[in-house]
């Protein structure tokens, strides 16, 4: 999967989602950003676009544009994610770190080699095996594990997934691993499996926070249904973990100063009534607000106020923000 902002690519099954729900691409707008992101940070021509969109056929320069303009539009791409350049072409500007500020996640970013979309934990081996093929011929990557230990050994939480999870293991039991999972923080859905289902299992799983409830033997389309639906979620979940984290990170590289300056300006507090709470000249104040927008990649004070409610410093957006 690619992350592009917002959204996430599969060009493998020439899937988009944005927020978490699925995005219709026309096929000729989905042939375009699959030039654009063959060729990152590299100007592509309107010639190669329109060949690979159109190929052995003559069409204005305007369908590219307004392909173009279906992309920024439905996946939510800024003019600087996707650039235009006068006159040429354009270019996809994918870089490789996560930058600060309430739209923290804007980059692009790849799942790391060999990770699975969906991680199938069950120790009887033909079962493990067959799901696993299962979800494979419907293009969905897919690996098996043969207990919780060596899923936790293998995975490295570095790309969204979700997990097929019996409930009865031999060594420990599926809500072992969902309460460790749910420890570490890590944002994967999990569907429980079970050949054994009950009422009181399916309820406890559910209040427990598992996406699903999957009884053996699993009919296809209800499995396909439900790691559809947990995948979207997970995507969700991956950038909104990943934007957190950057908001952590940015937080960390505030002064003591300009924290307090931050609760005050978040809390709709003036300049000069901050000057008076900490003993500073009213300049001084708007100084460390300067250094903490820029730290925090914030434009306006009702972007720190999103900030503030991410990082749970306030719990309720104010009710209005002074510019003073």
């Amino acid at each position: 999967m690619i992350q592009l902002g917002e959204a996430w690519i599969s060009v493998e099954r020439r899937e988009a989602f944005r927020d978490g729900a699925p995005v219709r691409l026309g096929s000729r707008a989905f042939d375009i950003l699959e030039s654009l992101l063959a060729a990152p940070n590299r100007l592509v021509t309107k010639e190669e676009l329109i060949d690979a969109a159109w190929p052995d056929t003559v069409v204005e320069e305007n369908n590219l544009q307004v392909q173009i303009s279906t992309l920024r539009k439905a996946l939510g791409l800024d003019r600087d994610l996707l650039e235009t350049v006068s006159r040429r072409g354009y270019r996809l500007n994918l870089v490789h770190s996560v930058p600060c500020g309430p739209a923290a996640v804007v980059t692009a970013t790849t799942a790391a080699p060999g990770m699975a979309d969906v991680h199938v934990i069950d120790d009887e081996p033909a079962v493990r095996a067959a799901l696993v093929r299962q979800l494979r011929a419907a293009g969905i990557s897919a690996v098996g594990y043969a207990s919780a230990e060596a899923f936790m050994q293998a995975c490295t939480f570095d790309a969204p997934g979700c997990l097929l999870l019996d409930v009865r293991l031999s060594e420990g039991s599926g809500f072992d691993l969902q309460q460790e999972l749910a420890r570490r923080d890590a944002p994967f859905p999990i569907l429980f499996m079970t050949g054994y289902g009950t009422i009181e299992l399916s309820v406890r799983a559910m209040k427990a926070g598992a996406e699903g409830f999957l009884t053996k033997p699993i009919g296809e389309a209800q499995l396909l249904d439900a790691v559809r639906e947990a995948m979207s979620r997970a995507r969700l979940r991956h950038a909104q973990s990943l934007q957190l984290a950057s908001l952590r990170s940015c937080f960390a590289t505030l002064s003591e100063r300009e924290r307090q300056v931050f609760l005050g300006l978040i809390a709709g507090q003036l300049n000069k009534e901050i000057a008076v709470r900490l003993g500073l000249q009213e300049v001084t104040v708007k100084v460390h607000k300067k250094h903490v927008m820029t730290k925090l990649g914030a434009r306006t004070l009702v972007d720190l106020v999103r900030v503030g409610r991410a990082l749970e410093l306030i719990s309720d957006p104010a009710p209005y923000v002074q510019t003073a």
